[in-house]
């Protein structure tokens, strides 16, 4: 029986308080999330950057994107453990293309 696997592409905005180590220690968590439920994933940290508008009384933010392979229940999964992170400002879940078959 073969597996659906879908591309899907997490943008996330971490705290611009947090050091350089923890937002390594952070990537590091949600890509050992994501490998641990059988994904595979690409990581690109884009820095810290501007943001247009205020978040949380925020003006720049930590810009992390993550592309990875699941299906709709990991994403679930993935996005409640991103909502208890307090350091997280915002996330974005984006499907990329068509299913793949494994």
């Amino acid at each position: 029986m073969r597996k659906e696997l879908e591309l899907y592409e997490i943008l996330i905005l971490l705290d611009p308080n947090l050091i350089e180590d923890e937002v390594t220690n952070k990537i590091q968590f949600y890509q050992d999330f994501l490998v641990g439920k059988g994904s595979k994933v690409m990581v690109q940290n884009q820095g810290r950057k501007g943001l247009s508008y205020a978040i949380k009384k925020f003006e720049a933010a930590n810009f992390v994107q993550m592309v990875f392979l699941g299906n709709g229940k990991l994403v679930e999964l993935f996005n409640s453990t991103i909502r208890r992170d307090e350091a997280v400002l915002r996330h974005i879940v984006t499907k990329l293309n068509e299913p793949l078959l494994v």
